[in-house]
């Protein structure tokens, strides 16, 4: 833990004299609040945009406009708001592994006698998603998001919102200057929330039992489109601390699940501070998250946990976030495995409007129930870049290598070594 807290200090600081980048989980970190209510319907941010968001989708994200959707709201009638959230990927994956013999003999060793390339190109799509915004009043509204293929889980949900004594949800100088609760199937709010579901943070390749177009199993239980059936409550603070509590199925290995009024619930907590010291020049956020889901009187299932301190800084034009997590019995590849650990540092760097280039650092490790590593990623680089060339449209290039160990399918007790690269590029359109 403290190497890994050390790593990301240092990491942080070559990041800040060298590269970084304005990625979208950080546009709240670089206004200094903690509200995402000014860009989102959703309080905790991503998905459908309002009125803000679909304003700098407009004006302010992309690198060429063009005057053909100057007057796009969203709106397709008062209170009524329809979207989209269209992605797709190309994949180039190579993957070096050690080739051992296979011993006649009972006893007898294994031997390396070589190496061994796996090598796969594929197309998917990443979702197709439908998004609807409801607003009966200026406190409830409802959101609904349907994917027609199924890739990503149907989502839904109500929100209320709390409403000052002025008639206006938000009210500066007040303490509390937004509150809300929300009931339905979401997103919980968890750590960071990297736009990109495959950090190890996340979701990574641990939904893959045989690993994701020949990659390890290696993850967390956040995958794409991930959601839960529950409440949660919701509060800002000052305008920069934010908190978030909720109560939910505990649906880690089936997103997909409807609500279940029986069993234990997972219970989910993220605290965030957030401050603008500089005016568009300096900003710093601190939080920390937790997950539990108490399975002790389920025949046997162990407690699943998951703990996550996350940091951020954003110093002009370079802004960084980093974010370790700390898991006990989590799934991973159809194999619930007591220690799972995560660290994800990325840095970004807005070279010009519209183009953003990316530099990530990822760790991960898990151990089997006698307590011996399984699975180990030592490192892996993401080096990328965000560009936006036109409104609600898109373009992220990204090249990575990681070297990982892994226990060998014939004798656990040797552990094989793979270097894994893989080039990709992705396409969101989104409005």
């Amino acid at each position: 833990m403290k190497k890994h807290i050390l790593f990301s200090f240092v990491f942080g600081i070559l990041s800040l004299l060298s590269s970084g980048i304005y990625a979208l989980p950080r546009f709240a970190l670089m206004r200094g609040d903690a509200n995402c209510l000014s860009c989102h319907v959703n309080p905790t941010g991503g998905e459908l945009r309002g009125p803000g968001g679909v304003s700098y989708a407009i004006n302010d994200l992309p690198m060429w406009k063009r005057g053909d959707s100057i007057k796009y709201t969203g709106e397709i009638s008062p209170g009524l708001r329809l979207g989209g959230d269209f992605r797709s990927q190309v994949l180039m994956f190579s993957q070096t592994s050690p080739l051992y013999n296979t011993p006649t003999d009972s006893g007898a060793k294994l031997t390396k006698i070589g190496d061994t390339t796996k090598r796969i190109t594929s197309f998917h799509a990443m979702s197709l998603a439908f998004e609807i915004n409801v607003k009966a009043t200026n406190t409830l509204s409802g959101f609904f998001r349907y994917d027609p293929l199924g890739i990503t889980p149907t989502e839904g949900w109500t929100l209320l919102q709390f409403v000052h004594s002025t008639g206006e949800i938000f009210q500066s100088g007040d303490v509390v200057t937004n509150a809300y609760v929300k009931i339905g199937a979401f997103l919980p709010a968890f750590g960071i929330r990297f736009d990109d579901h495959t950090t190890y943070i996340r979701g990574g390749n641990a939904s893959e039992s045989t690993g994701q177009a020949g990659f390890q199993a290696e993850g967390f239980f956040w995958s794409p489109g991930y959601r839960d059936v529950g409440a949660e409550i919701g509060t800002t603070l000052f305008d920069h601390i934010s908190f978030q509590g909720g109560v939910f199925n505990g649906s880690e290995t089936a997103p997909y699940a409807n609500f279940n009024p029986t069993g234990n619930k997972a219970i989910c907590m993220r605290l965030t501070g957030t401050n603008e010291f500089i005016e568009d020049v300096l900003d710093a956020e601190i939080g920390g998250s937790y997950y539990l889901h108490n399975h002790a009187t389920e025949g046997d299932s162990p407690n699943l946990s998951d703990i996550a301190v996350h940091l951020g800084l954003r110093v002009g034009p370079v802004t960084i976030l980093s974010e370790y997590d700390m898991g006990k019995n989590i799934n991973v590849g159809g194999t619930t495995m007591p220690k799972v650990s995560a660290l994800c540092i990325e840095s970004t760097l807005g070279v010009t409007k519209g183009l953003d280039f990316m530099v990530r650092y990822e760790t991960f490790k898990d151990e089997n129930p006698i307590g011996v590593v399984n699975t180990e990623v030592n490192g892996r680089i993401v080096i990328g870049a965000q560009w936006f060339p036109l409104r609600f449209v898109e373009i992220r290039p990204e090249y990575r290598i990681a070297m990982t160990s892994a226990q060998n399918q014939t004798n656990s007790s040797i552990m094989d070594d793979f270097t894994e690269n893989t080039m990709l590029i992705q396409t969101h359109v989104f409005f």
